[in-house]
């Protein structure tokens, strides 16, 4: 069967009566979704699209011939995309400042026809054999771009590119899906994303809020960069050009940060641009290399005088920045690989300052009153026994000595930023991990899990189908402080290792032979195994975003630990150290259940 992900094109018609010479507009027919034969190492097959199952952003990019390899490429956007008579259907707008696009206008003006290829993924087929005709449908479909091609649209309008072919599997089946990606993946696909589209950290930690299907999480990489070119199509350059002077001190530190970095950690830091000039590089080369750029004299050969120079009393080098640089560009790269568990059924919330935050429970909203013709409208209050969480500091250290800045020893710093990459993640996760067990008050003067709670079995017991459905129907019947249903559905079942089996059992799918062998709850929740939960206590979880239980932070936004780095003058070492600005705690006990387990 083909990859889920594509992408794939095929083709439709331009409406060129549409076009309108003063907004440079037209409208075209993205796709019919008409069947068409395909072939694939199974053979020939039948492709469908279900364009009902088709999603796609505010906007997508109008390429020419599908090409993406440079902003000339894209000649106008494709808007108002949607489906008319069960066709998809949009309206392109061609860019002024395109040279191709201006050919593409004079040409649509003349009463030339040009092909329409539409660019998309699939995230879910299903196959059928109707009258032996095997057919895939794709059912769950990303609109990603529209394309301007050479080959006119034929008599049916129908033009079509030939999709690539791909492997597929033997298995007869149904309905195939692409296995759903654990919620650290995803994650793990938001930042690279990120880095790869050039998106910043303000939409990497939105995404990781929201937490999207790897799928969704394109569609808005896709969305955030259209609209990125949308802002900057109007700019064009006169006689000025920005560049950057290579001269700079700040930016050669930069090149020998990001060298250093990859040298602490070369399998999660990669060279780029003038870091490469760096590569092999001694630590007190660097030091009298920016000596230079700023315009001091040094002797390049003296490695005492390059030390003194480095961690002396009376100098003003840029080495401690240099090695924070570096350091915080392994740790963050390490760090960033981990993937605590706690992360996917606790809350992110914003932490300003170390002071106490306030959060709103999902119990505390006011309830929507009806407001007669002429009424005002009846404010409500929040509850004065908010949970407040605050933030901490963590830190900690190590002094990289005279003997081994002179050596170019590094692997102690190396070995350091690795271990407190690992460190910090672990900490968070034994923190978040220790709200569960420590069972706290809150502000109620009532336990985390408490029977008064509703989120307490009354006795310990196995994971089986009654105690989960006891877990289940007492998350579902928490109320708001009104007496509302919240109606929260099962979203993780976590698990200590002493009831893993146990609880993979209990989400495993059988295939039953009558009914009483049914496993109702295959599949009801994800599974969360962490070290941490030592007994044989085990939880279900709400979704976080539904009704958060236990919320984590950082302050001022910055994620995991920070590294600074300072000169030791007696010792003519260099102190490196790391902290941790963390806030973690409960804020509301609806959202989750706790069963003490057998």
């Amino acid at each position: 069967m083909p990859e889920p992900n594509g992408p794939f094109t095929r083709a439709g018609p331009l409406n060129a009566s549409s076009w309108s010479e003063d907004d440079w507009t037209f409208d075209l027919v993205l796709s019919t979704g008409a069947a068409r034969t395909m072939s694939d190492s199974r053979g020939q097959f039948v492709e469908v699209l279900d364009l009902s199952g088709a999603t796609w952003p505010d906007q997508i990019p109008l390429l020419d011939s599908h090409n993406r390899s440079s902003i000339d490429d894209q000649i106008g956007l494709v808007t108002d995309i949607r489906l008319e008579a069960g066709q998809l259907v949009g309206t392109a707008r061609l860019s002024r400042h395109s040279e191709r696009a201006k050919r593409v206008a004079a040409e649509i003006a003349g009463g030339q026809r040009w092909g329409v290829s539409v660019g998309y993924a699939v995230q879910k087929w299903a196959e059928t054999k109707p009258a032996g005709q095997r057919t895939l449908t794709a059912t769950k479909l990303t609109i990603l771009e529209a394309s301007l091609v050479s080959v006119p649209a034929d008599p049916a309008a129908t033009t079509r590119n030939q999709m690539p072919t791909t492997d597929t599997h033997t298995t007869e089946t149904i309905t195939t899906e692409a296995p759903a990606a654990t919620r650290a993946e995803v994650n793990a696909h938001i930042r690279s994303t990120a880095a790869k589209c050039g998106l910043d950290q303000a939409w990497v930690d939105a995404q990781i809020d929201a937490e999207p299907d790897v799928a969704t999480v394109n569609a808005a990489a896709l969305e955030a960069m259209t609209a990125r070119s949308t802002a900057t199509a109007g700019i064009r350059t006169t006689t000025a050009t920005v560049g950057t002077d290579h001269t700079d001190p700040e930016s050669i530190r930069g090149a020998m940060a990001n060298a250093l970095a990859h040298r602490l950690a070369p399998g999660a830091v990669k060279l780029e641009g003038r870091a490469t000039e760096y590569r092999g590089h001694r630590v007190l080369d660097m030091v009298g290399d920016l000596a230079v750029a700023n315009g001091e004299r040094v002797n390049l050969r003296d490695s005492e005088a390059l030390l003194q120079r480095a961690v002396g009393a009376h100098s003003t080098s840029d080495f401690p920045l240099l090695l924070a640089d570096a350091a915080n560009k392994a740790l963050l790269a390490q760090y960033s690989i981990a993937a605590p568990t706690y992360r996917m059924w606790a809350a992110r919330k914003p932490f300003t300052d170390f002071r106490e935050h306030s959060f709103l429970r999902v119990g505390d909203v006011p309830a929507f009153k009806e407001i007669h013709e002429g009424g005002e409208t009846k404010y409500g209050t929040i509850s004065e026994n908010a949970e407040k969480v605050s933030a901490k500091e963590y830190g900690t250290g190590l002094a990289i000595g005279r003997r081994a800045l002179i050596n170019d020893d590094l692997s102690a710093l190396a070995d350091f930023s690795s271990g407190i990459a690992i460190r910090a993640a672990n900490d968070e996760n034994r923190l978040a991990y220790g709200v569960l067990s420590t069972n706290a008050a809150l502000s109620d003067s009532t336990a985390l899990f408490h029977a008064n709670h509703g989120n307490l079995a009354a006795s310990g017991g196995a994971i089986d189908a009654a105690t989960v459905g006891a877990a289940v129907a007492a998350l579902r019947a928490q109320t708001s402080l009104d007496g509302m249903p919240l109606n929260l559905q099962p979203a993780y079942l976590v698990v200590g290792p002493a009831n893993e089996v146990k609880a993979r059992q209990i989400l495993a799918a059988v295939t039953a032979t009558k009914a009483t062998d049914v496993n109702v709850w295959s599949g009801f929740a994800e599974l969360v195994v962490d070290a941490n939960i030592t007994g044989t206590d085990w939880y279900v979880f709400a979704a976080p975003a539904a009704a958060p239980v236990v919320v984590y932070g950082y302050v001022g936004g910055s994620e995991g630990p920070q590294v600074r780095s300072e000169r030791d003058f007696d010792t003519q070492a260099v102190k490196v150290a790391a902290s941790l600005d963390f806030a973690c705690g409960a804020i509301d006990f609806r959202g989750a259940y706790r069963n003490a387990g057998s």
